[in-house]
């Protein structure tokens, strides 16, 4: 009995041993790795902050290299600017002086003066004709011209007979057929107002080589 016994006590599975219940809460340990997690995160968060903070500040390099180029070309359009206007005024002057000398030139070189035309008209115009408009262009580069309207009084035959007999006195005056390379009546109507006819004579004037304009 005894021997039996021991051998089934023998062949009965070992128990270990109770010691005490296991209250540790294992999220409130400490880290006891070598390295710690919350390691890792500060230094990416740190070098992030750096990466962000050298990205601002060569953004602001740039900015401030962008704002000193931005005033020097400022600084030098304002200077060629007031060179610009300086030239221009000066040129504007050379051009109105330059203008106004070739007006004179011109003036000078011009076959008859408006006085000298204004004399002969008076000196030849009949009784019955009355001028009203005396527009003389000798210097115009496209078509010198003098110009002049008037009335001429009478009956419709008589006026119009003292136009064109004006006309042909206007022709055979020694110096307007000097310098004038034709004179033609151009227009002639009645005017309902005066009762007179209203006429438009075009003296026109030489060109170089005595050819018509």
């Amino acid at each position: 009995m005894s021997l039996l016994s021991l051998k089934k006590r023998d062949a009965a599975p070992a128990v270990a041993p109770a010691w005490h219940p296991n209250f540790r809460n294992f999220e409130r340990l400490p880290d006891t790795k070598v390295v710690r997690t919350n390691f890792f995160i500060n230094v990416a968060a740190v070098a992030l902050a750096l990466a962000l903070g050298g990205l601002v500040g060569w953004r602001e390099y740039q900015a401030g290299l962008l704002r000193q180029q931005t005033a020097a070309a400022e600084a030098r359009i304002a200077a060629q600017k007031k060179q610009s206007d300086e030239g221009l005024r000066l040129t504007k002057l050379f051009n109105d002086e330059e203008k106004k000398f070739a007006e004179a030139t011109a003036f000078v070189k011009v076959p008859i003066q408006p006085s000298e035309v204004l004399a002969l008209l008076g000196e030849s115009l009949p009784a019955e004709i009355q001028l009203e408009y005396v527009d003389v262009r000798a210097t115009d580069a496209t078509d010198p011209r003098c110009t002049l309207r008037g009335l001429a009084a009478g009956s419709k035959d008589q006026a119009s007979g003292a136009a064109s007999s004006y006309v042909e006195t206007l022709r055979t005056q020694p110096r307007f057929a000097e310098v004038f390379a034709s004179v033609n009546l151009t227009t002639i109507n009645a005017d309902a107002r005066s009762g007179m006819l209203v006429f438009e004579i075009v003296m026109k004037f030489k060109t170089a080589g005595g050819k018509k304009p």
